[in-house]
């Protein structure tokens, strides 16, 4: 196993794997876009984020 540092929270961790199935919303980072009004886009940033720093995003964007 590799670990990894959460950009988040600082916390370490082991990697773990998210769903690969399109559509889901099990992931293990996160990765910021430029998008334009056609739906093109540009990769800017990516961020590696723990398991539970994943969980509060999933849910804050869910708005639970």
């Amino acid at each position: 196993m590799r670990a990894k540092k959460c950009d988040r929270c600082g916390k370490l961790y082991e990697h773990y794997d998210g769903n690969k199935k399109k559509g889901t919303k099990d992931a293990n980072g996160l990765l910021l876009i430029d998008r334009d009004l056609d739906k093109k886009y540009w990769s800017r940033s990516d961020y590696d984020l723990c398991p539970e720093c994943m969980v509060q995003l999933i849910d804050f964007i869910s708005n639970k």
